[in-house]
């Protein structure tokens, strides 16, 4: 194995410098999700992410799957799991 600097920057790829979006209206309309992971692989929305809509999270496909095996294993899943730990 390589022990000088450049043994180091093969393990590390170089990080892009993301462009932070400033307004709602730089974000634009996408027509598939392979163009919004490309689109954020970029940008960044972290200036305005408190103008964002939140949206409930859905659950689906393998997930599914899994979470259902587990409560039927377990019995059901704890709703509020910090409230049930002790000190």
């Amino acid at each position: 194995m390589k022990s000088d600097s450049s043994a180091r920057n093969d393990r590390h790829r170089t990080r892009r410098k993301l462009i932070y979006v400033r307004s709602l209206s730089e974000i634009p309309d996408f027509k598939s999700d392979d163009e919004i992971a490309a689109w954020y692989q970029t940008h960044s929305t972290v200036l305005i992410q408190d103008q964002l809509e939140t949206l409930p999270a859905k659950v689906g496909g393998k997930l599914r799957d899994r979470m259902s095996s587990r409560q039927r294993t377990t019995g059901s899943l704890r709703k509020h799991p910090d409230l049930s730990r002790s000190a």
